[in-house]
């Protein structure tokens, strides 16, 4: 079962905010595009789009008409992925994107998990920064996301997945911290840094703690930034830099002692990993692997 074809135009026309696109994506003429909107702005007996210069944009009234739409098309999804289960037939894509941190040490044994559990089931998985994230949900490339931290985004829901917490790392062996014992936060203003990019869910964590006891960003001496994880931990194995890390992202390191923890007096960073999605309902499919992986997290 599908959402009323005029509705699926009209959806396509105001993510996209252009017809000629919106007709790509359906793979009919932007004609029957415009005919299709002219025919849902006569049943509501108001425009759906206005003009701002040269861009399009959604009324008041679209922008009611899209958020119900939305619903509405949630709601068809779980019915065609409940009628598929009575039938035996537990199938469809999931879509999911996650943060570099949680894409790589997180999720891959929850999902290995899940599709030994539901094999007719594809899955497909995208991951990046936080922004990133959030920008694939609004662009619906995919259905469900796993982020490092909160954003402003109203149009988002978050709801809290897994507790974490950021550690100071350097390699083993660092003669800048060579007697393992606390040291003072100041510490954090002369050592060298490598971070991650901007827009890097753990970057806006960290600001936020150091801003507690009173250190800004500006005043880390950030030599490097590097796009992930991984490409941090091989450039702290052999330079006497610092980086904050996710204590999940360095088991293997710290067994086998080529990363240490600097423990720091009186400073902690503790945050929550979410699943985030757009307001409103989502699809049966991306609802089950949330609960499934809320069961499964470590």
């Amino acid at each position: 079962m599908a959402i009323d074809f005029k509705m699926s135009v009209f959806m396509a026309a105001a993510r996209h905010l252009n017809f000629t696109k919106a007709a790509q994506d359906l793979n009919i003429s932007q004609p029957a595009v415009s005919k299709n909107i002219h025919e849902l702005e006569i049943q509501t007996g108001r425009n759906l789009f206005e003009r701002n210069g040269n861009r399009l944009v959604l009324s008041e009234t679209g922008q009611l008409l899209f958020n119900y739409a939305q619903q509405l098309q949630g709601i068809y999804d779980q019915l065609n992925e409940n009628l598929d289960i009575l039938d035996g037939r537990t199938a469809g894509e999931l879509r999911l994107g996650a943060s570099t941190t949680i894409s790589h040490y997180i999720i891959p044994e929850i999902l290995a998990d899940f599709h030994t559990q539901f094999p007719s089931i594809k899955i497909k998985t995208l991951h990046g920064n936080s922004k990133q994230v959030e920008e694939w949900l609004q662009q619906k490339e995919i259905d469900l996301g796993i982020v490092e931290g909160l954003s402003d985004n109203a149009s988002m829901k978050y709801e809290e997945f897994l507790k974490d917490e950021l550690v100071l790392v350097t390699r083993h062996g660092n003669p800048l911290v060579a007697n393992n014992n606390p040291v003072n936060a100041e510490l954090l203003k002369e050592v060298d840094f490598v971070l991650r990019e901007q827009g890097s869910g753990t970057n806006e964590v960290i600001r936020k703690a150091l801003m507690k006891i009173g250190i800004g960003m500006h005043e880390l001496h950030v030599k490097v930034v590097l796009a992930s994880t991984e490409s941090i931990k091989n450039f702290l194995l052999t330079t006497n830099c610092f980086s904050f890390l996710s204590i999940h992202a360095i088991t293997k390191e710290l067994k086998n002692e080529e990363l240490q923890i600097v423990e720091l007096n009186d400073f902690e960073i503790e945050r929550y990993f979410f699943f985030v999605h757009p307001q409103g309902v989502i699809g049966r499919l991306p609802e089950n692997f949330r609960r499934f992986a809320m069961k499964k997290r470590p």
